[in-house]
């Protein structure tokens, strides 16, 4: 990989937040303590803990920056972060999560410590919109050991608001209303929240509407049917009993409406007919806290119930199909410490139920998928320790057992066997060494699996038809084994205070290598050509555990402040290749550098900078790919926060930015649309 020199200048002058671990503590009121080494506290370990007492690489996003990029998906939102990419275009219903080569159903989702299980088809994944959030927490790499399956690229926590993040020192009773604009596609978002809290009780309500048009690329043309309307809302409500016990209830919901093609990755075509999409999500959960006075015993019991679906109409020919998926859940956990040994440990259970009619009406016999009707229960257990071997030496060991089952309960599908059970078992170690006042460095191994997924098992029926005389059908597959994972890492982080006198630097940085087996692929075969005159011919998809994989790379993020400036710097790149034929592999993304300068004005209350973004060429692809190359591409935003901390205009936020400032027209490696053009997004808060 090369940059020009001038590029590189403009890079290393301007640096990034690149959103690292540390990005949560960029603080807005420069006179507070320091911005970038104050303690970072993440949840994503399963108890609170400090950044710097954990060995896997953890990124943090804090509600500042959520607020200021003022991002349509939470995929949007992690799309400056070191090797991660977002994929599926600029639709944010059909957009996913690539960690380090790993996207999709290989990134596991947790939202208020609740799992989000729904997968099927190319329908999207991520409902929470980011008005609702507080913070985001990327763990990079596998972390089977403590979440289970799925976890085997990372785990995307997603941590919605509460009374206690939004109520001032003294206040009982809160709220606020936004009002924001993108200029690119119209789009209006209007959100509001009322919050407080009552002796023991507190509660919140939040609710959002956002509405917009098509987006416009940057070649001056629209991307049809890329138009969306979403509304929803939270509600929360934490009782204090007494000191010892806390109870928490939460619901949210979320709703769709869009014309989009059956595959929103992709333009409407014959394979991908356009669609009326509505779609809804519900989120139920009740949590219980124990917390007494006792090193034994910090505890939390919760139950949680998520509910998925799609209803589709198929305009052009008249068809209505709907999806449903449940998951029901339970998860424990709890915190000892014994003679400074911290162990943490729990058990998770969950069942998820998978059921979806496809319309047959008004089509050729066997041109529609068959219905399904799969259910799958897991049952998972795990430890996680963490022991001081000396004052300068931390160990960390965790390990998990996972057993779970799967089940076709169609009567007359052609599936060979409608059972499916297995088990797995998922180590983690990790060493941390604070080698000095300014250095640790950390050594880690993780493992972590998938399990099969009920679609990969189970399809059956017509997966598309090109005409009378061609389709292609799915041939389940229930003999799947899981994919596994094996990740080891290095890394160092690097803090150092008063260089030049008031300033700060922080730096990360981390080599790895994933190593998969078992890896699930789906895959077209020969078709079945005719015999005879006006004999159609199909061809087959399904899914089969291939060669074992490779994922190789390394990452770098700087941070730096100095008085009223920050800046940044971060780079990401990785390698991925089968390892039984050499050959790249799919889904990589391209090298990437993001570098970000700003400055804060009047004692912190104003903050303006630019952000740049190079991202190299792909051209590391499997010979057998139609397309060898993806050019790179540069990108340009420019950004501004004003928020007044005393005076008359205590309480007005106002957010501004212009996202691809230059209009370039691009599109992501493996992407098949371009991203959307020059954007300017407003938005203004009020709190009161």
């Amino acid at each position: 990989m090369t940059f020009s020199k001038n590029k590189l200048a403009l890079a290393v002058m301007a640096a990034t937040f690149s959103f690292s671990s540390a990005q949560s503590a960029v603080a807005a009121n420069i006179k507070e303590e320091p911005a970038l080494l104050k303690q970072v506290t993440v949840t994503a370990t399963r108890s609170e803990k400090d950044y710097s007492e954990v060995s896997q690489k953890i990124e943090v996003i804090a509600q500042e920056e959520i607020e200021q990029q003022q991002a349509a998906s939470v995929p949007e939102l992690l799309d400056f972060l070191p090797n991660v990419t977002v994929s599926g275009g600029p639709r944010a219903s059909a957009q996913s999560v690539n960690i380090r080569g790993l996207e999709g159903i290989r990134v596991l989702q947790v939202v208020d410590g609740a799992r989000q299980n729904f997968s099927n088809g190319h329908r999207g994944t991520y409902f929470t919109d980011p008005e609702l959030l507080k913070s985001i927490e990327v763990i990079k790499g596998p972390s089977s050991s403590l979440w289970g399956s799925g976890a085997i690229g990372g785990v995307v926590l997603q941590n919605t608001k509460d009374a206690s993040d939004l109520l001032e020192d003294g206040q009982s009773f809160g709220g606020y209303i936004s009002q924001g604009y993108h200029t690119n596609n119209s789009r209006s978002l209007t959100s509001g929240s009322f919050f407080g809290v009552q002796d023991n009780v507190d509660w919140l309500v939040n609710g959002y509407y956002n509405d917009g048009e098509n987006y416009e690329l940057g070649n001056g043309k629209d991307l049809e049917n890329s138009g969306s309307r979403e509304q929803g809302g939270l509600t929360k409500l934490g009782w204090d009993l007494d000191s010892d016990n806390r109870f928490e209830f939460k619901a949210q919901h979320g709703s769709y409406n869009g014309f989009v093609p059956s595959n929103p990755t992709t333009n409407a075509g014959t394979s991908s007919p356009l669609i009326e999409r509505d779609s809804e999500s519900t989120n139920l959960s009740a949590s219980w806290l124990l917390n007494p006075e006792s090193e034994l015993i910090d505890a939390r019991l919760q139950l949680f119930h998520n509910y998925t679906k799609f209803e589709e109409d198929r305009v052009s020919q008249g068809q209505k199909d709907n999806t449903r998926y449940k998951t029901n859940g339970l998860a424990l956990t709890n915190l000892s410490v014994v003679n400074d040994i911290e162990l943490t440990y729990g058990i998770d259970a969950y069942q998820n139920e998978i059921t979806t009619k496809r319309d047959t009406s008004g089509a050729a016999d066997n041109s529609r998928p068959e219905s399904l009707d799969g259910k799958s229960i897991t049952f998972g257990s795990f430890v996680q320790g963490s022991a001081h071997l000396t004052q300068e030496w931390v160990l960390q060991a965790g390990l998990r057992y996972d057993s779970f089952t799967a089940e076709d309960n169609r009567s007359g599908s052609n599936v060979a066997d409608k059972k499916q059970d297995d088990h797995a078992l998922s180590p983690s170690i990790g060493l941390i060494w604070s080698a000095n006042d300014w250095l640790t460095l950390t050594a880690s191994y993780n493992e972590a699996f998938r399990v099969p997924g009920m679609e990969e098992m189970f399809s059956t029926g017509t997966h598309f038809s090109m005409g009378p005389m061609f389709k292609n059908v799915f041939v389940p597959n229930p003999d799947l084994k899981p994919e596994t994972a094996q990740n080891k890492e290095l890394s160092a982080r690097m803090e150092f205070a008063d260089i030049l006198g008031e300033d700060e630097l922080r730096v990360n940085a981390s080599v790895f290598q994933n190593d998969i087996d078992n890896f699930i692929n789906q895959y077209t075969y020969d078709p079945e050509f005719p015999f005879g005159p006006g004999m159609a011919f199909d061809s087959k998809t399904s899914w089969k555990n291939v060669d074992d994989a490779e994922l190789k790379g390394f990452e770098i993020a700087g941070q730096y402040r100095i008085q009223n400036i920050e800046a940044g710097l971060s780079y990401g790149q990785t390698r991925g290749k089968d390892k039984s034929t050499g050959e790249d592999l799919g889904s990589i993304p391209a090298d990437k550098i993001v570098a970000d300068l700003a400055y804060l004005a009047f004692q912190g209350d104003l903050k303006f900078g630019t952000r740049y973004t190079h991202v190299d060429d792909q051209n590391r692809v499997d010979p057998s790919e139609t397309v060898t190359e993806y050019p790179g591409y540069n990108l340009v935003d420019f950004y501004a926060t004003y928020e007044p901390s005393t005076g008359s205009l205590k309480g007005l936020k106002a957010d501004f930015l212009i996202k691809n400032a230059e209009d370039k027209y691009y599109r992501a490696a493996w992407q098949q649309l371009h991203q959307a053009g020059r954007s300017y997004r407003m938005n203004l808060r009020y709190s009161f």
